[in-house]
């Protein structure tokens, strides 16, 4: 059987995730060095290295795991219990191992003595994503990196907004701090800090910690007018027909058109972008909330809780619970206006829509590499279909 290295590097991601380690100083040794235990995920080619040389830092490794069922959940605990107390042959696909600590630019100083690494999912969006941690197994913080060129104002966005929410000082939230931001000809890195221990939990249901948050930022951030959004919408479904094809280009040009009359007074304010349980942890009372990248300064009130729930719903059951998604969020956002959250649900997924759509657009991939697109497509032809005074 061929060495475990030379498997996993015939895997595109893993290949990927090697030549972005490199751009740092690291790179496959066949002895000393650094030892990692390799965690394969089920359902997709990706991979997670924890650190073995250090049995609390291996333990601490499996927090870059984000289960949402309850049998992955005692998975992690049962291999965290092992990362720690051993026997380590039984983590894993196997072990490799990496010549040295990655160049974060003096982020941690001295502090930083382990990583635990995440190769990211293949798609024109994959990133590496480093977890730092002391000696003790203490979180410090992560970093991301990617040789990608478009993906370089994603990370540049993250920077921005962490800074902007580090000037808002909510009070319903905590978020990471940016240390490092840079950028060579090959690489773009963004280092921050992080609060994670091990006591954090990741409720898969949004609660009032969840809805505090998301109230706080509308306060803070809101203003009203939704006419530049749907200037976009429109001149998106253009440039984007070649990807986006007829129908898609008809169904955004049409949800703009239906929105255009009551654009005025619908409500707007900054938008995480990708908030999901995977996105978020609640240590004691607190919420924390990361991955800025996708945020926006101007998006749909309700864009966020939308994406929350529709990101823990089947895809297939998604259309059938269409009416109570409409009851949360006239709940949570519009004081029982169905109709008011009736809009801000289309505007939500039309802005989704143009965003997912762009993401192929920058790697020239097809629609039907939107797994999503046809259970986001009937959502919207469901919320068009109903007249606009029943709405």
């Amino acid at each position: 059987m061929p060495p475990l290295l030379d498997i996993l590097q015939s895997q595109p991601p893993f290949a990927a995730f090697l030549a972005d380690i490199a751009e740092l100083g690291v790179r496959p040794v066949q002895q000393g060095g650094l030892r990692y235990g390799v965690i394969a995920a089920r359902s997709n080619p990706r991979w997670w290295l924890v650190p073995l040389d250090n049995r609390r830092a291996a333990a601490s490794g499996f927090e870059m795991l984000q289960p949402v069922t309850a049998t992955a959940r005692i998975a992690k605990v049962g291999a965290q219990t092992l990362a720690r107390f051993g026997p380590h042959w039984f983590l894993g696909k196997g072990t490799v191992r990496l010549s040295t600590l990655p160049d974060l630019g003096g982020a941690f100083d001295d502090a930083a003595t382990q990583v635990a690494y995440f190769t990211g999912t293949d798609g024109p969006h994959r990133k590496t994503a480093v977890q730092v941690m002391s000696s003790a197994g203490d979180i410090l913080g992560y970093a991301k990196l990617s040789r990608a060129a478009h993906l370089r104002p994603y990370l540049r966005n993250e920077a921005d907004m962490l800074a902007r929410m580090a000037q808002l000082s909510l009070s319903s939230a905590d978020f990471p701090r940016p240390i490092v931001a840079r950028e060579t000809d090959g690489l773009s890195l963004l280092v921050t800090d992080s609060l994670k221990t091990w006591a954090h939990s990741a409720p898969l249901t949004p609660d009032s910690r969840h809805r505090a948050f998301l109230e706080e930022l509308h306060a803070r951030t809101g203003s009203r007018g939704a006419q530049p959004v749907l200037d976009w919408i429109e001149g998106q479904a253009q440039a984007l027909s070649p990807v986006a094809g007829t129908a898609w280009q008809a169904r955004l040009i049409q949800a703009s058109d239906r929105l255009r009359p009551m654009a005025k007074g619908m409500a707007l304010c900054l938008a995480h972008g990708d908030f999901t349980p995977w996105n978020t942890f609640v240590q004691g009372d607190r919420l924390y909330v990361f991955d800025w990248e996708y945020a926006q300064p101007a998006w749909p009130v309700g864009f966020d809780l939308a994406h929350f729930l529709l990101a823990t719903m089947p895809p297939a059951a998604q259309p059938g619970r269409l009416p109570t998604l409409l009851e949360t969020l006239a709940d949570s956002h519009f004081q029982g206006d169905r109709p008011a959250a009736h809009a801000a649900l289309l505007l939500s997924l039309a802005c989704h829509a143009c965003f997912y759509l762009e993401r192929l657009s920058e790697v020239q991939l097809p629609l039907q590499e939107w797994i999503d697109g046809s259970v986001r497509a009937a959502l919207i032809d469901q919320l068009l279909a109903v007249p606009e005074d029943t709405a």
